[in-house]
This record gives C-alpha cells, sequence and structure tokens, in this order.
C-alpha cells in the first residue's frame, strides 16, 4: 500500500461503516459503549467529533443545550444506545438535557426539556424518521 493509501484509508475510516474521526485516533460508534458509567464531559472531551456533531445536530440551541447538561449523570447504556444525562443546576426536573447516540448506526439524537418549551421536551436528530428508542426511554425516566 502506498503511503497515500494508508492516509485515505486512515481518514476515511476503513471500510468497516460509519466511524466517529479525532485528531489522532478514529473511533467506531461500537468503541462508545467504553464511555457507559463516565461522564458526558468526558466523552464531549475526549472525542471532539462527538462535540462537533452535537453542534451540528443542535445548531443554535447548543450552547441552551450545554446549559442544561451543568449536572451530569454517569452515562448509561440502553438497547444498543449510549445515553448521556444532565439538568441545569438547581433546576433538575424542569430545564434537562438528553444525548443519545445509537452504536449500530451511529446517528445522534437530543432532547432538551425546558420552561421554555412550556415544560415539555424539544427533540433534534440526525434521522428525524428513526429515532433512537433509548431518547424516549430517557424523556419518560426524567
Amino acid at each position: 500500500m502506498t503511503r497515500l493509501t494508508i492516509i485515505a484509508v486512515l481518514l476515511l475510516g476503513g471500510l468497516s461503516g460509519p466511524s466517529l474521526h479525532t485528531a489522532t485516533t478514529t473511533i467506531a460508534p461500537q468503541n462508545l459503549q467504553s464511555y457507559v458509567g463516565k461522564y458526558p464531559s468526558a466523552l464531549l472531551r475526549d472525542v471532539p467529533s462527538v462535540r462537533n456533531r452535537l453542534r451540528k445536530v443542535l445548531g443554535k440551541n447548543y450552547s441552551f443545550f450545554m446549559n442544561r447538561m451543568q449536572t451530569e449523570m454517569p452515562i448509561e447504556y440502553d438497547e444498543g444506545s449510549i445515553v448521556a444525562i444532565g439538568c441545569m443546576a438547581h433546576s433538575c426536573g424542569s430545564e434537562d438535557a438528553v444525548m443519545v447516540i445509537n452504536l449500530p448506526d451511529g446517528t445522534m439524537h437530543c432532547a432538551i426539556r425546558s420552561n421554555r418549551f412550556n415544560g415539555g421536551y424539544r427533540v433534534y436528530s440526525e434521522d428525524k424518521q428513526n429515532v433512537a428508542q433509548a431518547l424516549y426511554h430517557a424523556m419518560e425516566r426524567y
């Protein structure tokens, strides 16, 4: 293999399917399961591509979402997805944020609950037609 081919394979993540790229490594969505039990801030810090995708999914609501991740819960695993949940300090139960990454296909889904939305959730997704059930599970529990 030529050096150019090797670089192209590394940049494209090989032939193994979707992957998340960082400056130094490629992370397959399935490897994100290693973040179960860790805090969402660790995932967002360690895997910049997740943070970048979160910015893209949420658009102008990124800061609004992050303000609701001030108090974090450890990442959970639910039906093939990792689930990150947080709330605004001193406002848990009314100002909450949920991020779900479906591990088989790597799609990201988010929800924000806020008094701004009449106390309900607003959903954001990379695939609005196939939102992971884990997002709805988290929204029902919190």
